[in-house]
This record gives C-alpha cells, structure tokens and sequence, in this order.
C-alpha cells in the first residue's frame, strides 16, 4: 500500500504553510498526486434556502468576501507545492462547509491532511471535531498537522497507540507505509490486563500485534505501561519520552444531536498534540 491521492484542507489558520509542506513532502515521498482543497464555507442550508441568486445586491458582496478568501489560500498552498517535486498537484475550491467538502473528497484519497485546530481564530477553522468527523464520514485517514513546526522528513521514530480496539487496527493498517519507512516504531499498550481479558480465548494481543507489525516488516518495541488517569495525556507524554515524530491512534467518537463528541483521548491529544497525529476511525 502507498498514498497516491493525497488530500489536504487548505485554510486561513496560522502557520497553514506548516501543513502544506508536510503534505507536500509526504506526497513526494510517495510519488502521489497532491490535492488542496479550499472550502469557502458557505453552508448548504444557506446555499439552498436563502441564496437563490448569488449574484444579487445583497448576496454577492459577502460570497465574493468568501471565495475571495479561498482562492488566497490556494494561491498560498501553490506556491508552497511548487517547491516539491510531486507526480502531481491541484487546487479545488468549493461552496460549502469543510466538513462536508472534505469528507466527500477524501473518500476517493488515501490521505487526508489537515492543521490543528486554532482556538484563537474561531469555530469556523479546523478543530478536534473536525478531524474527527472527516476520518469517521468519509472511511479514510486523517493526518493532523501541529500548528508548531512539523519534523521534517523522513519520519524516523513512530509511536503506535495500541488497545486492541477496530480503531486503533485501522490506524495501524492505514499507517503501515509510515511504519515501514520508520527507523524506530514503539508500540505503547496501557492497561495490558484489560487489553487480555477482553480478547478472551487464547488470543494474546500483546504478542499479537508485535508478530503482525514483524510480518508488515515493522520491528516494533512494545512499551506496557500503566495509566489510571488519561490516556490521551500519557500517549503524549510517552511520545515525549520516546521522542516520536508521528502518533499513530485510533479515533473515537459518536454522533449526538448533530455534534461529533470525541472519545477523551481524542479529545485530549487533538488538543495539546505538539507532534503530528494520524488517525482513523
């Protein structure tokens, strides 16, 4: 497996350039065809119960703020694209929210990228929820960018969160061109009792996991610790530890009253992540 359509969300958030160029270098290390795709925001509710005519007096000045914006942004993830060598690369912009943009799109890549969330510029911009929902809706990875500068390729030590979960296996799975390009993987299993007693039978995940990375041709390290408080913080922490350059984790989550509530774990590494973090659902 390998990522030839990569996608990744272009937006006005600070230090977007960081994203782009990690996107960028991964889709050059991939031979893959980079996407950046602009969401101008304009809601479908908007699109299909108010704005019958986008052209009209009243209308147009705030669409054309809107896509204004979007083509900025663009013009910005171009220039940055342009100092790679890449298969290929293209810009989209679209009239609609990004959650919904990116999630359509993403179905028909291997990649999605995305900046951390920016409290400080609005709700509008990426955010946990986000990330989230996008992974969750469209079936395809998602690659978090932190706000802070990116390591730089090749990614050589990769920490690998492990619970036995279909998330976590997911991730691992969508993560294996990652973790075969690693120098070092480490595999951190909290709560290993639990982790056992859940498998029931003659399963042990433990072993497991470390013989199915070996078989990918992964040499992995499994880390087992214990951790009675969030698990989010000591994967962040032992990433620390370790001196990760990438997370890998399952995703969780459910939908309620239109809202993606994020697992507490999600919730806490999206927000506090000082490394790139991939993730599936």
């Amino acid at each position: 497996m390998s990522y030839k359509p990569v996608l990744v969300h272009v937006d006005d958030v600070q230090n977007a350039g960081v994203g782009y160029a990690f996107a960028a270098e991964l889709a050059q290390a991939e031979q893959a065809h980079l996407i950046g795709l602009a969401s101008s925001g304009v809601s479908r509710f908007l699109r299909q119960t108010v704005t019958v005519n986008d052209a009209g007096p009243s209308m147009a000045p705030f669409l054309d703020t809107l896509r204004g914006r979007a083509a900025r942004v663009l013009d910005q993830f171009e220039r940055v694209a342009a100092g790679f060598t890449l298969a290929g690369s293209e810009r989209r912009a679209v009239d609609d929210e990004p959650r919904y943009s990116l999630s359509a799109l993403a179905r028909y890549c291997d990649l999605c990228v995305l900046n951390q969330a920016d409290a400080v510029q609005g709700a509008s911009l990426p955010s946990p929820r986000l990330a989230a929902e996008v992974a969750k809706n469209s079936g395809t990875p998602v690659l978090m960018v932190p706000r802070a500068q990116a390591p730089a390729w090749p990614l050589r030590r990769i920490l690998l969160g492990w619970n036995g979960s279909r998330e976590a296996a997911r991730a691992m799975r969508f993560a294996l061109p990652l973790l075969r390009r690693a120098s070092a993987v480490d595999v951190a299993i909290f709560d290993t009792v639990a982790l056992e007693s859940d498998a029931g039978g003659e399963l042990r995940p433990v072993t497991a996991i470390g013989q199915t990375l070996a078989r990918h041709g992964v040499r992995a390290e499994l880390l087992q610790r214990d951790s009675a408080g969030d698990a989010g913080a000591a994967l962040l922490a032992l990433a620390g530890e370790r001196g990760a350059q990438l997370l890998v984790m399952g995703c969780y989550g459910h939908s309620r009253l239109r809202e993606l509530l994020l697992g507490g774990a999600t919730r806490t590494v999206l927000k506090s992540m000082t490394l790139p973090v991939f993730m599936a659902a």
